[in-house]
């Protein structure tokens, strides 16, 4: 009578059970279909590094290819941040050719877009600065001339919070009660326009860009318990203002 157990292969191992299929038949089949996944996976780059890293090495069109890639982004951070679509435009630019300009300043610490997003941030709070230096220096000199103090009268600031306004008020199409929704979504544009620029910017970032915490230092350069603290009394500063506009 033939031995059954003798049809199936043995271990030369004694201490592995009869039967037992070869060591490296389903765990190599198996190791060997994770690398294959591990390769592909490793496979898929990311292209605005990938292009970043073209126009590190010398590659314009890299550069070209970059910038297409992230303007779009940049772009909307910074109309939220300036309330201004033509002056969101110029900055974009200047941001892209500063960017251009300091490529090997880059040190790899980061992901490029969050380097040129500090770019960007940078001259935003430049121009803000600039703005309300202009403002006061042309609120002085009409308080001096009429005799009278009181506020400008000049519609620069109002015509920037009312695009602002319809942005926002438009962004969502809004339940049943579209009226009341927009409403409400337009004081918090212009609360969000006329809160202190810094804490604008945070808001912006987090809650617009959608930036995870540590980009946001990244691009503040400050410890990540600071960035919390800042962007606590930035949502305060936002409802609070908002509260004082109806909201």
């Amino acid at each position: 009578m033939t031995d059954r157990a003798a049809e199936f292969p043995r271990s030369a191992d004694p201490a592995e059970p009869a039967g037992a299929l070869p060591v490296g038949s389903s765990v190599g089949v198996g190791r060997d279909m994770r690398e294959s996944a591990s390769d592909v996976i490793g496979t898929i780059r990311d292209p605005v590094l990938e292009a970043f890293e073209r126009a590190r090495a010398g590659d314009r069109a890299g550069y070209g290819r970059f910038a297409e890639l992230i303007q779009d982004r940049l772009y909307n951070a910074v109309a939220r941040m300036t309330g201004d679509v033509h002056v969101a435009g110029d900055l974009v630019q200047e941001t892209l050719a500063r960017a251009l300009e300091h490529l090997s300043t880059f040190k790899g610490a980061s992901h490029p877009y969050t380097w040129v997003y500090r770019i960007a941030m940078n001259l935003v709070m430049s121009r803000r600065r600039s703005d309300q230096v202009r403002r006061a220096v042309s609120l002085e000199g009409d308080t001096k001339s009429t005799g009278r103090s009181g506020r400008s009268s000049g519609s620069g600031g109002e015509d920037q919070m009312s695009r602002l306004r319809e942005r926002i008020a438009s962004s969502e199409p809004g339940p049943a009660d579209r009226t009341e929704l927009a409403e409400r979504l337009a004081v918090i544009g212009r609360a969000l326009n006329e809160i202190d620029a810094e804490d604008r910017a945070l808001l912006v970032m987090r809650d617009i860009d959608g930036m995870d915490y540590a980009e946001m230092a990244e691009v503040l350069e400050v410890p990540l318990g600071t960035l919390k603290s800042r962007l606590f009394r930035a949502r305060v500063a936002l409802r609070k203002r908002a509260e004082e506009l109806g909201a």
